[in-house]
């Protein structure tokens, strides 16, 4: 069990670094900090490790302990709105917002 939950972790790990590496990669090959070839071979990566962690998805999200509660609430779905106004944390007017 303990090996599985290292190579969950490992791939999300990895799959993070190599977001970052996509997310920043013009500024990598400009300065000679990645090959072309490694640029290239980023994208297959990726969805190498997403294949990898995909079949488990779901159980490393509840992982998180992320419950229904905290993705409803106000802030989580429109935190614009939520904060156009003084709610002190309230949550009574902006259900009346969002009902108009």
């Amino acid at each position: 069990r303990k090996a599985v939950v290292s190579t969950q972790s490992t791939g999300m790990y990895n799959l993070f670094l190599v977001s970052l590496l996509q997310e920043n990669l013009g500024c990598y090959l400009t300065n000679g900090l990645i090959s072309k070839g490694g640029a290239a071979s980023l994208r297959e990566d990726f969805n190498r490790l997403v294949a990898e962690i995909a079949p488990d998805a779901l159980a490393l999200a509840e992982g998180f302990g992320i419950t229904e509660e905290m993705l409803s609430a106000p802030i989580a779905r429109d935190w614009e709105l939520y904060n156009s106004y003084d709610n002190a944390g309230e949550m009574e007017r902006y259900e009346d917002i969002v009902r108009s």
